[in-house]
């Protein structure tokens, strides 16, 4: 079984959870999930399978889509509901004082990871040290908030929605938001909806998973190798060239008549059989994630 598991994670529940839960179901050794969503979160995580654990890197960096509440008049040290309050103050935010920040919260932003989470210095975890009472300073990170929309809500509470970029923190843009507005806040509700194409529609709980491999009907819920990576570009090349890709040999671009953009990565084909993702590499083109199983017949 080689594909993508669009799984509905549930809150209380860590990403590797899902994962060792899916290699139980699927009796399947090679699982691994396309970036952490936060334990207290629910919504996608897609879960790469077999030979499609290659390709987990290449859909965690597409953007992401969320929704949020924000809560306002508390802060946490978690920066979401299941933290320990550090702040409190007395607000009443209105759904007009919160629309007139959030323009400057789109466009590129620089974030500075919280301390619970799951960026690493030398070599263990933020939250393992935060944990311990060690905080430790990490440089900022550039981000990108491509849609930042207030859904409704009133109160104090407001729901948002946010279509960002790999790597943004929402907890921490909620309480960037709180500071624009001199207000304490944090996230007290987070799903994710989207992740690089794949919908939280479309998505499966793991008892929904369980049920289908009991009738012999878990394939039903994979999502092939060339679905998941329907968002990068597609590059078919002559079947002459099939012995070449397939044995990582780079292919002369001139020779071959391929036209390939630098700094792109490409999901090739031989005919209609999916060899791996290339790239440009001076004149040549290189598979760097070779994605036809060696041995494997040929179609």
């Amino acid at each position: 079984m080689n594909g993508v598991l669009n799984i509905l994670k549930p809150p209380a529940m860590t990403s590797s959870d899902v994962v060792s839960h899916v290699r139980r179901i699927l009796a399947q050794k090679k699982v691994g999930h396309t970036g952490t969503l936060d334990p207290g979160a629910a919504g996608v995580l897609p879960v790469c399978i077999g030979r499609a654990t290659k390709i987990a890197d290449y859909i965690m960096r597409g953007d992401k889509e969320y929704i949020a509440e924000i809560a306002f008049g508390a802060e946490t040290d978690t920066q979401d509901s299941y933290g320990n309050v550090v702040h409190t103050c007395e607000c009443d935010i209105t759904r007009e004082a919160l629309a007139s920040v959030l323009p400057d919260f789109t466009g590129r932003l620089w974030q500075k990871p919280p301390m619970y989470s799951a960026v690493k210095h030398e070599g263990r975890k933020l939250y393992q040290l935060a944990r311990k009472g060690i905080t430790v300073e990490k440089p900022p990170r550039e981000v990108y908030v491509h849609e930042l929309e207030l859904l409704g809500g009133e109160r104090n509470r407001f729901l948002l929605r946010i279509r960002c970029s790999k790597g943004t923190y929402i907890r921490t843009l909620c309480t960037d938001v709180g500071k624009a507005l001199s207000c304490y806040a944090h996230t007290s509700f987070l799903m994710r909806t989207e992740t690089c194409g794949i919908r939280i529609e479309d998505a499966y709980t793991l008892p929904e998973i369980e049920m289908l491999m009991r009738d012999g009907d878990a394939e039903k819920a994979v999502q092939p190798m060339e679905q998941a990576l329907s968002f990068l570009e597609t590059l078919r090349c002559d079947p002459y060239l099939y012995r070449f890709l397939t044995t990582g040999t780079p292919v002369d671009l001139a020779k071959a008549r391929l036209k390939v953009q630098a700094d792109v990565n490409y999901v090739v084909y031989c005919g209609n059989e999916l060899i791996g993702i290339g790239k440009k590499e001076g004149d040549t083109l290189k598979i760097v994630s070779m994605l036809k199983e060696l041995g494997e017949p040929r179609r």
